[in-house]
């Protein structure tokens, strides 16, 4: 966690924002590392540190959690009703996806299937990359999402779409797409708005993994 601000004295229809880094654990070792007995004729080239990476965590494992400690953290300010989360990304790494992870928690939302709620995602440009909302949208569907169900394709009023707000000036300005896709949910939580995102995000980079910077926000409608 980097920084984190509560905004409701600013804009009274926006609670708070946090700023998180992925990074995490040592820089990586240098996989050039010169042997003690080097092979004769071959010459190393070290990577200098600057130029190693520290590991990074996939968005898609860690938005769930991540979604839930900020419901949390607002929480301890008073009574909240949140009806809209949005994530800003910048600079994601090309990483493995991670549909086993999400798939592998599905059932922890079949415990109250009456309590649903229906929601639209809305995004930029930056998270479709060359394919439209229509290609997003089939692709969900084909994958294992119950109790979680994705489509159709719908046309995303206004005060719904992405807006990224001034506390991220180095943001790229990337169009708003006025398409979005309409999700019914088991439950309007924290955990499972934070599956709603990991799962178009990782379906989205599944298809075009240089996508890094972009804006997504999932609100309810129902």
């Amino acid at each position: 966690m980097e920084e984190a601000e509560i905004t409701s004295n600013i804009d009274p229809s926006r609670i708070g924002w946090i700023q998180v880094g992925l990074d995490f654990g040592n820089i990586d070792p240098d996989p050039y590392r010169l042997p003690s007995n080097p092979p004769t004729g071959w010459t190393y080239a070290p990577l200098h540190a600057h130029e190693r990476r520290r590991r990074v965590a996939e968005p898609a494992v860690v938005l769930p959690i991540l979604v839930q400690c900020f419901d949390d953290a607002l929480r301890r300010f008073g009574v909240v009703d949140l009806s809209s989360i949005q994530l800003t990304a910048h600079y994601l790494d090309t990483m493995a996806q991670s549909d086993s992870h999400l798939v592998g928690v599905l059932n922890w939302f079949n415990t109250n299937l009456k309590a649903g709620a229906d929601a639209i995602v809305a995004f930029d440009h930056g998270l479709l990359g060359e394919q439209d909302v229509s290609e997003l949208v089939a692709t969900l569907q084909r994958r294992i999402t119950e109790p979680f169900e994705f489509g159709p394709v719908i046309a995303v009023p206004e005060q719904h779409m992405v807006n990224v707000p001034a506390e991220m000036p180095y943001h790229p300005i990337v169009p708003k797409s006025d398409l979005g896709v309409f999700v019914t949910l088991p439950e309007w939580t924290p955990s499972a708005v934070g599956w709603i995102l990991a799962r178009v995000i990782d379906v989205a980079r599944a298809d075009a993994p240089d996508v890094s910077n972009f804006t997504i926000r999932v609100t309810r409608v129902r």
